[in-house]
């Protein structure tokens, strides 16, 4: 008779995890850039314009180039997170439950 072979017990709970975390949305961390010459301000306004509906910025980050002599360009990056959907309810319904 053929003997079985088993598998170490931490393969099990590496596939288990990995099908876990498969079937859970997970929130996602992303980036946006935009540029300006006009001024700092104008280049966030502009990323900020890119941003995914019900992002969160979580930080900033600009640079001032200096492109030729006195001539700056203003190139700004935000960090967000967006969260995932979320589920609908059992009736179909998007109405709140009473």
């Amino acid at each position: 008779m053929p003997r079985l072979r088993r598998c170490p017990p931490l393969t099990g709970l590496l596939l288990a995890g990995l099908l876990l975390n498969a079937a859970t949305p997970a929130a996602r961390a992303d980036s946006i850039t935009a540029e300006s010459i006009w001024d700092k301000g104008d280049a966030i306004q502009r990323a900020q314009s890119q941003l995914p509906a019900g992002a969160t910025v979580t930080r900033s980050r600009c640079t001032e180039v200096n492109v030729r002599t006195g001539n700056y360009r203003y190139i700004c990056t935000l960090f967000f997170t967006t969260a995932p959907a979320a589920a609908p309810s059992s009736s179909g319904s998007s109405a709140p439950a009473p």
